[in-house]
């Protein structure tokens, strides 16, 4: 009788790592590219605003994310020789758990910045009490370098539950590793030899990595996305149609004092930031787009019963 498979995504996972490491190395050098020109323009006199320094902050943690996943998706996907012993040696399994924890720390802080590039646009929507320490180029700052600041120290327990294990594999005289499902088609033909590879594991029988990470990093942001997507939204349309009832019901007595050229500048500096807070909407709704899946599946490994079969067959055939 056939096992019961909860995810039948083997086939997908084989199908796509052949693929995955030219197209995340593809996405990297041209995503770096792309940020360095973020930065560089956001830099410029004219463009400062406390907007646009929150976009620099993201843009710098989504550069240094991709410019750190480039060795690890060489030598991981890319490298000829990751099928030999000689590849996974000690400074590379611990550049692969510095890899875990640095990834985890620079998406928690592009995490915390949406959140706050919604707080802040929230804020100057809505006009509320706290707008004038939202437009602040100083408070802005501090509040982006406490960002920085704190995403490692709250993803540290993640760093320590990564540890670095000596593992015996039996190769072949050149050093090729063998599956251990096909050693008896080598055993009789070569001379397999047990030889020490070195590689990055999870130690965390608490699911302390599910917990923070999926939890508290990935469903936490998203539903606070989610309140203040709708917030800016309300705001927005309120506010228009507020303007358009002032502009309606003050258009003649405008026209006989000749007053249309103020109020047609004011308006144009209305729209200018009409078309801003839509672009940061846009960004807000594609980053929910993308960190919803990763959310459910996360919720998937903290309520399911079946923990370590569910880890196995979905969430790790997903993990790319």
């Amino acid at each position: 009788m056939p096992s019961h498979s909860l995810c039948d995504l083997d086939d997908f996972r084989n199908e796509y790592k052949n693929i995955h490491g030219y197209l995340s190395l593809t996405v990297c050098v041209f995503g770096s590219i792309a940020n360095v020109f973020n930065i560089c323009v956001l830099r410029t006199k004219q463009m400062r605003s406390p907007t646009n320094f929150i976009l620099i902050g993201l843009a710098v943690a989504d550069l240094l994310v991709m410019l750190e996943y480039i060795p690890f998706t060489v030598h991981r996907n890319v490298d000829p020789n990751r099928k030999f012993v000689q590849h996974f040696t000690y400074p590379w399994a611990c550049f692969y758990k510095f890899h875990a924890y640095i990834t985890i720390v620079l998406h928690s802080i592009a995490c915390f910045l949406t959140i706050i590039l919604a707080v802040w646009r929230y804020t100057y929507v809505s006009k509320v009490q706290a707008h004038g320490i939202c437009s602040s180029l100083r408070h802005t700052v501090i509040v982006i370098i406490a960002t920085y600041v704190t995403c490692p120290l709250l993803c540290f327990p993640l760093f320590a539950i990564f540890e670095i294990v000596p593992y015996n594999h039996t190769c072949k005289p050149n050093g090729e590793w063998v599956l251990e499902k096909d050693v008896p088609l080598y055993e009789n033909k070569l001379n397999l030899t047990k030889m020490v590879m070195y590689v990055t594991s999870l130690k965390d029988p608490h699911n302390l990595s599910i917990w923070l990470y999926s939890f508290l990093m990935k469903m936490v942001p998203c539903v606070l996305l989610t309140a203040l997507t709708y917030k800016i939204i309300t705001a927005l349309v309120e506010t228009r149609r507020r303007r358009m009832k002032l502009l309606t019901s003050n258009s003649a007595l405008e026209e006989l004092h000749g007053k249309t050229k103020p109020n047609t500048v004011q308006l144009y500096k209305e729209n200018q930031a009409d078309r801003t807070t839509r672009m940061l909407l846009a960004v807000l709704i594609l980053f929910l787009i993308t960190e919803v899946p990763q959310v459910i599946i996360g919720i998937g490994e903290i309520g399911s019963a079946l923990g370590e079969s569910f880890l196995e067959e979905c969430y790790k055939n997903l993990g790319e």
